[in-house]
């Protein structure tokens, strides 16, 4: 929502602008980043371990990895632990990067699953004399479709698989481990659109971000929360480039901003409150996942530099520069006054 209102705005003196800007992120499929490993492990209790090459800085994968395991066992999140980068257990992968991580680490870990799924369903179909085609399984338990009382719970598959092997016929694979590679689908394509609408002081030169909009395509999102998380934080990145931070150097070349007290970044404060809107067409992945990571980021900055150049175009003035901080408004103000 506006924090005010344009005509309250514009009968204070103040300039207003309208920027947007749309974009396409392709997610890097070539060369190491073609490929994806996932290890997906069942214990003699039923809980699953999974094993990943990549590891999480901040977008979740500990939670959306989890997640997909769960859904695809139809087990409980509580009983799935993600193991991430540990070289001495983890399938070599070749790191997060790019906004892989959803479209790549999400499809090895959904193939991976559903191999795994496909082991414990065979197993169940023995011990339920039924054929493994008419087995669903939910909540931790293996159950004919259409008949629930005829069930197993996983965790007795497990057992059997494990403890109780030598009584399943030879060729069920009493094996719960599955280490699956994934490969890359030919393109995957996310896609946002940006707007933001400021307000500009001419007296002091300091913008205020009225409105900002985005409405992201990451396709089948795996957490909504985890994917407005990241366009939030791209936003706020992007709010600061524009708005607040510079790197200001001597002429020796040494760094003049070096601590936070100098190179300023964008706080709750100045960031408005951001409206999310979501656009799921699913990629060719499996799940049909596409990555986010970059979303926020890749728009902000253009979004917010078109809206405060909107706002001063009106006035004649043009900015082909950031950051647009107070002393780089008021010098094109001055400017144009001559």
């Amino acid at each position: 929502m506006l924090r005010r209102s344009f005509r309250s705005g514009l009968r204070l003196g103040l300039f207003v602008g309208i920027g947007f800007a749309v974009y396409v992120e392709p997610q890097p499929g070539v060369a190491a980043y073609a490929n994806e490993p996932a290890h997906v492990r069942m214990h003699p209790d039923g809980r699953v371990d999974v094993f990943i090459g990549s590891g999480s800085h901040g977008q979740g994968l500990e939670t959306t990895t989890a997640q997909l395991v769960a859904e695809n066992l139809g087990i409980d999140f509580e009983d799935v632990t993600v193991r991430q980068g540990d070289t001495d257990s983890a399938p070599f992968g070749p790191g997060t990067g790019g906004s892989r991580s959803g479209p790549m680490i999400g499809q090895a870990v959904t193939e991976a699953s559903l191999e795994l799924r496909d082991k414990v369903v065979a197993i169940a179909a023995h011990l339920l004399e039924a054929a493994p085609e008419d087995l669903e399984i939910a909540d931790g338990v293996v159950s004919v479709q259409g008949t629930p009382t005829k069930s197993v719970p996983v965790q007795q598959v497990a057992n059997t698989a494990y403890q109780q092997s030598a009584t399943l016929p030879p060729e069920l694979d009493s094996l719960l481990d599955v280490v699956h590679r994934s490969m890359a689908p030919a393109t995957m394509w996310s896609n946002a659109t940006h707007a933001a609408i400021v307000e500009l002081d001419p007296a002091t030169g300091m913008v205020d971000l009225l409105r900002f909009v985005v409405s992201e395509d990451c396709g089948r999102m795996i957490n909504p929360n985890i994917v407005e998380g990241q366009v939030h934080g791209g936003v706020a990145q992007g709010i600061g480039g524009v708005l607040y931070e510079h790197n200001v150097y001597d002429d020796d070349g040494n760094p003049l901003a070096s601590t936070f007290m100098d190179y300023l970044v964008p706080t709750a404060h100045e960031i408005p409150e951001i409206e999310t809107f979501h656009i799921e067409s699913p990629a060719s992945t499996v799940g049909g996942y596409k990555g986010v990571g970059e979303g926020g980021a890749i728009g902000a900055p253009a979004a917010v530099f078109n809206a405060v150049a909107d706002a001063l175009a009106q006035h004649g003035i043009t900015v082909t520069e950031q950051p647009l901080g107070p002393d780089a408004v008021l010098a094109k103000l001055r400017e144009a006054a001559g």
